[in-house]
């Protein structure tokens, strides 16, 4: 279903309204609501969204920084003629700051309750994945799995890494803290490996859940054939951006 942004201008009657319900209901005409989630894209843009059901109302969303007026969404995502988020420019978020969201509703039914909830945008963060992947082998017959991010970043981020062999079931995982590279200390020549790896705001800069999503795929070695899986890829080193032969779509699992 097509999903579009509508632009709205925040009235003084809506703000005022806003205000008069935060003041004088508090503790009971609005309750902490987990329906509303806001997650912050690469430090870059916001989203928060909530799932409309068939039959409830059309909710409208207020926004406030801790000792700032409340605003209502100048941007709301839509879904089917209905409001199911609201979407924030990088110059709107400020970690660090409670962050606070007010959804409220109305039907011919009469008012829905009011939801309200709080977030640290910091813990809101979900990065995108690493890129620039690269694999090496040594001479001691060592895999090096690398990838790249901006500088600027480096002293934030956490890693996990993911391989297998085209021999093996499950994923071998590793979360790794500082470094932006893997190393496999020995490999089986006539297997097929593949790794992939995600990333996530450390501990010492945000308390967070939130990982990115697995990257793209990059594979060394050789299928059952004895050939490599494509025979430009050279078995000892596999530049990998992500517009080359040796990077393939991650996949679940």
């Amino acid at each position: 279903m097509a999903w579009k942004c509508i632009l709205r201008t925040p009235t003084l009657l809506k703000q005022i309204n806003l205000l008069w319900l935060i003041v004088f209901n508090s503790g009971e005409a609005h309750t902490q609501s987990n329906d509303v989630d806001c997650i912050v894209y690469n430090e870059e843009f916001m989203e928060c969204t909530w799932i409309h059901s068939e039959g409830k109302p059309n909710y409208t969303l207020y926004h406030w920084y801790s000792s700032q007026p409340a605003k209502e969404c100048g941007n709301y995502i839509q879904q089917n003629g209905y409001n199911v988020g609201c979407n924030f420019s990088k110059s709107e978020i400020i970690q660090f700051r409670e962050f606070s969201v007010y959804r409220n509703g109305s039907s011919d039914s009469g008012n829905e309750l009011p939801l309200t909830r709080n977030f640290q945008l910091q813990d809101q963060v979900k990065l995108n994945p690493p890129e620039n992947l690269t694999l090496n082998m040594t001479d001691r017959n060592e895999l090096i799995f690398s990838w790249g991010v901006a500088e600027k970043s480096l002293k934030c981020r956490m890693y996990e890494v993911r391989y297998r062999s085209d021999k093996d079931k499950n994923w071998q995982v590793h979360t790794i803290n500082s470094q932006r590279k893997y190393y496999l200390a020995s490999t089986d020549p006539k297997k097929l490996y593949t790794f992939e790896v995600r990333s996530k705001i450390n501990e010492y800069c945000a308390t967070t859940v939130l990982w990115s999503e697995w990257s793209s795929s990059v594979q060394w070695g050789e299928n059952y054939t004895g050939k490599l899986q494509n025979e430009n890829i050279s078995p000892l080193r596999i530049p990998c951006p992500a517009n080359r032969f040796s990077t393939f779509p991650a996949k679940n699992g």
